[in-house]
């Protein structure tokens, strides 16, 4: 049985970035309507430029196909990685909610037996760390391309996989504490 779960970021975030990108584009282009310098026009532009190329790679990411993770019985699929990267949850260490700044964030670590240099995964040669022949990957899942509900049930479906495949998975959820 093929228990996947696919992990799509939420579109209403994404469509809202990108017209928050626009506005700002639209803004500072607007310099352009202005008495100024010719330099400062120019500059101007150049920004709002960055600003809708900015929303254009954002709502790019918000209409494709492809989810960004998959959960299944294999393990972890990392698309967001270029070329995706498969975990088997025999490799996953641990599963940790946790604060970081103004949004949570999902991390996970694994571990990686490198056998020979050939088959050593790009991301893996990355991480590689220097004893023995252990390499680690961590995935970190952002929780502003999230809502709050479809974010704590990405975290739930890890849980409960990472579990039900791997139970000596560390799995740890540190909520924020209310001020």
């Amino acid at each position: 049985m093929n228990d996947a779960y696919e992990v799509y970021p939420s579109r209403l975030r994404i469509y809202m970035t990108t017209i928050v990108f626009i506005l700002f584009g639209f803004a500072i282009c607007g310099v352009v309507f202005t008495s100024t310098w010719l330099i400062m026009k120019v500059l101007a532009v150049a920004f709002g430029l960055l600003f809708f190329y900015a929303a254009f790679e954002t709502a790019k990411k918000g209409l494709g196909k492809q989810p960004d993770y998959i959960f299944n019985d294999q393990g972890i699929t990392d698309n967001t990685q270029t070329p995706a990267v498969v975990v088997p949850w025999s490799d996953i260490l641990k599963i940790e909610m946790t604060p970081n700044n103004a949004v949570m964030q999902i991390g996970i670590l694994a571990r990686k037996t490198v056998v020979s240099q050939g088959e050593k995964n790009v991301v893996l040669a990355r991480n590689l760390v220097s004893n023995g022949n252990m390499a680690f990957y961590s995935i970190m899942i952002d929780g502003f391309k999230f809502r709050q509900k479809q974010f704590l049930n990405i975290f739930e479906e890890l849980q409960r996989q990472g579990v039900k495949h791997n139970p000596s998975i560390l799995v740890n959820k540190v909520l924020e504490k209310k001020r």
